[in-house]
C-alpha cells in the first residue's frame, strides 16, 4: 500500500476479516459478515448531527462511526485492540485465537479512515473503562450496535455511557433480540456462552429496556424493529431503542 490515500485494491487486499459491508463507491464494497447498507435508517438516528459531539462503541470496521460522521456529528469510536476480547471465558479463548487467524484490530477502521478522508478518532478503549476523561469530554449521542449480547456485564457497560453522556444525552441501541422471548412482557435473555465463542446473552426487548433502566436511562422508547440477515443466513431481529440519560 502507498504512502498516500489507499486505493479500493489496497483494502480489498488487506489481510484482515471484516465484519462491515461498507460501500467503498464505484459499486465497490468490503467484504463482510454483516451488510447494514439497506437499514440505515432503522435505529432511528437524527439525519442532522451538526454541532453535536457522537460515540460509536463497539465500533469494529466503523459503519456506524462514518455514518455519524456523515450526518454532521464530532465522532469519537471506541473498541478493544486485543485477542481474545477481555470478555471471552478461558475455556473458549484458544478457540477465539484460532478462529481469528492472526487478524489485527483496528485493521479495516484504519485503512477506511485514510481512504474516507474521515476525522472520526479512534481509542482502543473498552466500555467497562469509558469515562467522559478517556474520549475528550461529555458527548451527546452514543451509539451501541449488536454489543451488549457479547458482554459478561451489559448493565455495568451501560453505567459507563451513561457517566459519558452530557445529562439528557441521547443513547441508541441496535441490538438483536430473541424472537421468540420477545413474546414475553418480562425481562428474559438466553445465555449462549456456553454454546457460542461471542456471545453471553440473547435478550428479548424487556430485558434490553430493564438493563437500561437499571443503568439509570429514562424515557425509553422503541423505535423500531427490523430483520437482518448475517453472512452465514442467519435472521436476527434487531430491536431500535432510544434512551436518554
Amino acid at each position: 500500500m502507498s504512502d498516500l490515500r489507499p486505493t479500493v485494491e489496497d483494502i480489498l487486499a488487506a489481510p484482515h476479516r471484516w465484519y462491515h459491508v461498507i460501500d467503498l463507491g464505484g459499486g465497490r464494497s468490503t467484504p463482510g459478515w454483516i451488510d447494514l447498507r439497506g437499514v440505515v435508517d432503522a435505529p432511528g438516528l437524527p439525519k442532522d448531527l451538526n454541532g453535536l459531539r457522537a460515540l460509536d462503541v463497539g465500533t469494529f470496521d466503523g459503519f456506524w462511526a462514518f455514518e455519524l460522521e456523515r450526518r454532521g456529528a464530532s465522532v469519537t469510536a471506541i473498541d478493544v485492540d486485543v485477542i481474545p476480547p477481555p470478555d471471552t471465558p478461558a475455556s473458549r479463548r484458544e478457540k477465539v485465537i484460532e478462529q481469528t487467524g492472526g487478524a489485527v484490530p483496528g485493521t479495516g477502521f484504519r485503512l477506511l479512515k485514510d481512504y474516507f478522508g474521515s476525522a472520526v478518532q479512534r481509542h482502543s478503549l473498552s466500555v467497562y473503562d469509558l469515562t467522559p476523561e478517556a474520549v475528550g469530554g461529555p458527548v451527546d449521542l452514543v451509539f451501541i450496535g449488536a454489543m451488549l449480547l457479547h458482554l459478561r456485564n451489559p448493565v455495568g457497560a451501560l453505567e459507563r455511557v451513561k457517566e459519558t453522556l452530557r445529562p439528557g444525552g441521547r443513547l441508541v441501541l441496535f441490538e438483536p433480540i430473541d424472537r421468540k422471548l420477545s413474546k414475553e412482557k418480562e425481562p428474559l435473555a438466553r445465555y449462549r456462552a456456553d454454546e457460542t465463542l461471542w456471545t453471553w446473552w440473547y435478550p428479548n426487548e424487556a430485558c434490553l429496556r430493564a438493563w437500561l433502566a437499571t443503568a439509570g436511562f429514562h424515557d425509553v422508547r422503541r423505535e423500531g424493529l427490523t430483520d437482518i440477515v448475517d453472512g452465514g443466513g442467519e435472521t436476527q431481529l434487531h430491536a431500535a431503542l432510544h434512551a436518554l440519560a
